[in-house]
Parts: C-alpha cells; sequence; structure tokens
C-alpha cells in the first residue's frame, strides 16, 4: 500500500530553534544533529554528516571525490561560493590524443586529482570542532560497521561489471567478497584509517604513503595521474554569482560548476517562458550553452550526495560532494585502503582537440555539481542541492519554482511538497520524460534544503530511500 503524497512531504521536514541538518543518509543526518547538540554550528554539523555519507554511501562520495559547496553566515549579504574540483592530470591530453580522443568514462585513465580533502578542509576553518571531533563519528562506523542499505544493493548491482573489472583478486565486488544484501553489517576499517589520516593531514591527505599508494596503482592499470598531480588542488572561494528572476535574486555555486546553466533558466534575459514554470526548452537551452558539446545528460548519475545545514546564530550550507558519474566513480578501489577513485576528469572534460572544456594540464573540467540559493516571501534565506548528473539543473529548476509559487509562499511546509514532487527530466536523446513515471528515479536524486527562517531553522530531504532531516 503506497504512502499518501501529503505524508511523505511531511515526512521530508523537520524544524527547530537550534540547527536543523538534512543529507542522503538517515545516519549521517543523526550524526550532523548530534554535533549541533555538542555545540557545533552549521559547518560542523554539514561536515560530521558529511564524513559519515562517505562511510556509509561509498558509491557517492569520498575523500578521493571532489566538492562544492555554497554557504551564507549572519554577516552575509551574499552567499559564498566554494570550488574544490582537481585539475586535469599533466598526461591526460597527450594520453587521450594518443587514443584519439577516445576516453573511456571510467577506468584508470578516466582518475582525475582528488579535491574532496581540501574542500572538507577548507570548511571545517568556518566550525567550532576539531577535525577529530567531526570525522571520529565517521571513523567509528567505519570500523564498528554499519547495515548495508537498500540503496547501496541497487548502486552495486548496476556497477558490478566496472568494479570487479578492476578489483585485484578478480571477482570481488566491493566491499566485500561478493553482492551484499540488504540490512548486511559492513565494516571498512581501511577507510578508517584514511580519515583518521585525513585528520592528521587536512588537504595534504595525498601528500605521503597514501598518495604514492594511489598514483602506484592507477598508473599500475594503464592511468596518468602522477605525485605532482596530487598538489595542484587549489579551493577558489568567491562571492556566488546571482541572477534577477521572476522569483526575485537567484544565486548559485560559479563556474566550472553548473549553478551557471541553472541560473540561465531563471535569467530575465534568457528566459524563454516568462512568468512560468521553468520549462524543458528553458533547462536545454541553458546546458546546451553551457556545454558545448561536453557533458551529456545521464539517466542514472548516482556518484553524488548533499548535505545542507542551518544554525540558530544565522550560518547556512549546502555540501554536494561526489565520486562522479555513474556510481563507484572509476570503478578502481585502492586495495586495503576501501577508498573509491573518483572518474570526474574522464566524466568531465570534453575530449576533443582544443574544445575549450579540454583536458589541458591543470584545468578544471565542467561539473554537474552546484548548489543555490534564494530569499523566500519572509525574506528568509533557502539553500539547496541534488545529485542526479545532467539532472540536477531540471530537478533544481523545478523544487525552486515550486517553492517559490505565489500562492506556496508558506516556508517550511513547501519545502517537502517541493523536494518529493514528481519531477520531470530530459534522456540522452534530449527527449523529456514526463515526472508520472519518475517518483523512483526522483526520490534516488535525494535533494536537500535548508531554511534559515525568521523563528525556525528548517531542513528537507526526500525520504523515499534513506535520505533523512533532523532539527532540534
Amino acid at each position: 500500500m503506497s504512502v499518501p503524497t501529503r505524508t511523505i512531504a511531511r515526512r521530508a521536514v523537520a524544524s527547530g530553534t537550534l540547527g536543523a541538518v538534512a543529507s542522503g543518509s538517515r545516519t549521517a543526518s543523526g550524526i550532523g544533529l548530534a554535533a549541533l547538540l555538542d555545540g557545533g554550528n552549521a559547518f560542523d554539523a554539514a561536515l560530521a554528516a558529511a564524513f559519515a555519507e562517505t562511510v556509509v554511501m561509498p558509491s557517492k562520495c569520498g575523500l578521493a571525490g571532489d566538492l562544492v559547496a555554497l554557504y551564507v553566515t549572519a554577516d552575509d549579504e551574499e552567499p559564498v561560493s566554494v570550488i574544490a574540483l582537481g585539475g586535469a592530470p599533466a598526461g591526460l591530453y597527450a594520453a587521450a590524443a594518443a587514443r584519439n580522443w577516445q576516453v573511456p568514462a571510467t577506468g584508470p585513465l578516466s582518475v582525475g586529482v582528488p579535491g574532496a580533502p581540501a574542500g572538507y578542509a577548507h570548511l571545517g576553518a568556518l566550525g567550532r570542532m576539531s577535525r577529530e571531533r567531526l570525522v571520529s563519528p565517521a571513523v567509528a562506523l567505519a570500523r564498528r560497521g554499519f547495515p548495508w542499505s537498500r540503496l547501496n544493493v541497487l548502486l552495486t548491482e548496476e556497477s558490478l561489471a566496472t568494479l570487479t573489472r578492476y578489483q585485484p583478486d578478480g571477482g570481488r565486488c566491493f566491499p566485500a567478497t561478493g553482492p551484499l544484501a540488504e540490512g548486511e553489517a559492513v565494516r571498512m576499517p581501511g577507510l578508517a584509517g584514511v580519515l583518521e589520516r585525513f585528520v592528521h593531514d587536512g588537504s595534504d591527505l595525498f601528500a605521503g604513503e597514501l598518495g604514492r599508494r594511489l598514483v602506484g596503482y592507477v598508473q599500475e592499470h594503464g592511468g596518468v595521474l602522477d605525485l605532482d598531480d596530487l598538489g595542484t588542488v587549489e579551493v577558489i572561494e568567491e562571492r556566488a554569482h546571482s541572477v534577477e528572476s521572476e522569483h526575485g535574486r537567484l544565486w548559485a555555486t560559479n563556474g566550472p560548476s553548473y549553478g551557471i546553466a541553472l541560473t540561465r533558466t531563471f535569467d530575465r534575459e534568457h528566459r524563454v517562458d516568462r512568468g512560468a514554470p521553468t520549462s524543458p526548452d528553458a533547462v536545454a537551452q541553458a546546458l546546451a550553452a553551457l556545454a558545448r558539446g561536453g557533458l551529456q545528460p545521464a539517466l542514472t548519475a548516482e556518484g553524488t550526495s548533499t548535505v545542507s545545514a542551518a544554525d540558530a546564530d544565522g550560518n547556512a550550507v549546502v555540501i554536494v560532494h561526489s565520486n562522479s558519474f555513474p556510481r563507484y566513480g572509476s570503478g578502481l578501489v585502492l586495495p586495503g585502503d576501501d577508498l573509491v577513485l573518483a572518474n570526474r576528469a574522464g566524466r568531465g572534460f570534453t575530449f576533443e582537440a582544443d574544445h575549450p572544456n579540454a583536458p589541458r594540464p591543470g584545468q578544471r573540467p565542467l561539473t554537474t555539481l552546484h548548489a543555490w540559493a534564494l530569499k523566500d516571501a519572509t525574506r528568509s534565506w533557502v539553500l539547496g542541492a541534488t545529485p542526479g548528473g545532467a539532472q540536477q539543473v531540471p530537478w533544481n529548476a523545478q523544487v525552486i519554482d515550486q517553492l517559490t509559487c505565489p500562492d506556496l509562499l508558506d516556508g517550511p511546509a513547501r519545502m517537502g511538497a517541493a523536494v518529493t514532487a514528481p519531477k520531470w527530466e530530459i534522456s540522452d536523446r534530449g527527449v523529456l520524460r514526463e515526472g508520472a513515471g519518475l517518483p523512483p528515479l526522483g526520490a534516488r536524486s535525494a535533494h536537500t534544503l535548508v531554511r534559515l527562517g525568521p523563528d525556525l531553522l528548517s531542513a528537507a530531504a526526500d525520504p523515499r530511500w534513506d535520505a533523512t532531516a533532523v532539527a532540534s
């Protein structure tokens, strides 16, 4: 028997006066709330939840992935964009040219420079808690074990061919010796050790022995990543760009994130259906203008998760962290370290000579990752993001439209309806897929939102898989 839509929408929202957290994992959200209850702020809560997600959602995010974020503080008039993406390995352009630009989206050549450690460390400087306090719950999860979720079962089944191709003992399926059942206890002591290393090294996580092991493993399988590449990550923090839309001013993360495609769909100067809900045509035009033959929409883009948090001091943050498309990143998992290697390089670059998004040494690729912010009718901040590959722009656009419809400006109650509503998407052929057939995929998108209201702090997350919002 199906649960009524309105009941699902109510379950999606949590409100309180101390703080609110939403993430793609019930366990991670609880860990984030515990950080708030222990005296942390929104940045502490979001990071504690994000580190927990790297354990319980290994196909989606991790320390070998990358990160974008958007945040506001009580002192900010405008949101701040944070981009932590690794650039192209120095040898990738030549290697791609030698293969006539035929570089697969997974496998050893797809492995890029991890940007997530620098991003986590950068955001940690805005919190109150030590790195050890933020990471220790995730370490305990990895050592003690956690139940394998229904979503993990599904994503692993969809990734069997890629995962087994590169694992050293042939036929093994990370993180066990074979496929795991829902609810089965999983331990990842290798990943616990990596997390503990991050506590000590922060953004320099891959500067030592761990980096040498990573590079050796990638090169052994035919990749070009080297030690010098690992030291090239630069976190870019800037004021977020914005446009004036039918709903007021809309902010989003800066390029090379797809925030610039999201804002284009709402820009009064470009939008083709002014005053109406965002149309597929408007979104498709914005994506085409940005991609220029690069990234293509993907129906099963599951390699990303989002965490959102707000606190009573006026801070709100959204973290989007990712192993990239499709899931389990490149398919390579560092032996002994339980570390999934991301494929942002193989997924994000356009493999054409002289293309603006070609993998020149150190250049950061376009990424579908992005987050956004707006102010509602009460002048309260609302921030949000979703996984979903190239569907992130369509799904975010539809949520924004639902949040800002003239008869729906009722704050937290609207958040749940917005994240759980069926959504249209664009197929890999540019064909519209209507919302009626999308609830399972829409649920897998795991949208998260937070709202800094005048009286209450609220979070929302689509609960149809494991995403959860909590508050106190």
